[in-house]
């Protein structure tokens, strides 16, 4: 017999039927963020059916979460003078940098999937799954540590053999090739119009390539001060 999750994110109210209890265990732990006792009128009812991973829950989600203009990205994010959005493929970083963001204290936005909107105030970036997916295991932090931010900075992790430096990009349309391919497009004509203006306004953004090294892993203060270089640069 299943079970069901009801949740709210971010205004949207879902209610969710898992096959079995320990599929229910493990997108709770996903989406612990949202977790609601019960939803009395959920917009939507979701079966989720596991494939590979309980991230996967994301995928039923998306769609809903965009017409509420809340547009899901490939990218990590944490907190440092506003928000940081760390946007890559998969393996360029977005967990190392959120992992080690987390060991200089700095509170959390994602390491794998950042929800984002546009506000009055600038984008918002959102946090979604509650979980850190790293090579050698997985790791929750407290709750406290997942907050809303402002997005302030963009950062494209590349890792490097040898030092840790930073690059700024220069060219708004290398930016732009680099964002779109970690966007998760809707499949609407007309959403897709609104994320291609979203995406345009992101590329006004300061944006770095940071190449970094696994010295990063042995030196927590080597983040803080690309950091610092990142922030000052701006100022």
């Amino acid at each position: 017999m299943g079970s069901i999750l009801n949740v709210n994110i971010y205004g949207l109210t879902a209610r969710i039927n898992c096959c079995t209890p320990e599929e229910k265990e493990e997108i709770a732990q996903l989406l612990s963020l949202f977790l609601k006792d019960e939803t009395e009128e959920a917009e939507a009812t979701l079966d989720f059916r596991k494939k590979e991973t309980p991230q996967e829950i994301g995928g039923l989600l998306y769609s809903h979460l965009a017409r509420k203009g809340i547009w899901a990205m490939h990218s990590g994010g944490f907190h440092f003078q506003g928000g940081h959005l760390t946007v890559g493929p998969s393996d360029c970083g977005k967990s190392t940098f959120s992992h080690m963001a987390m060991k200089n204290g700095l509170d959390l936005l994602s390491d794998d999937i950042t929800l984002l909107r546009e506000t009055p105030d600038g984008f918002e970036m959102l946090p979604f799954y509650s979980t850190m997916f790293l090579k050698d295991g997985m790791i929750v932090p407290e709750q406290e540590r997942y907050k809303p931010a402002t997005l302030k900075y963009l950062l494209l992790p590349k890792i490097n053999n040898g030092s840790v430096y930073l690059k700024k990009v220069k060219k708004k349309i290398d930016l732009l090739r680099r964002l779109v391919p970690q966007f998760l497009w809707s499949y609407d004509g007309s959403e897709q119009k609104k994320q291609k203006r979203f995406l345009e306004k992101m590329c006004h953004y300061p944006a770095y390539e940071v190449y970094w090294s696994s010295r990063l892993f042995h030196d927590h203060t080597l983040l803080r001060g690309i950091l610092d270089e990142v922030v000052q640069s701006e100022g």
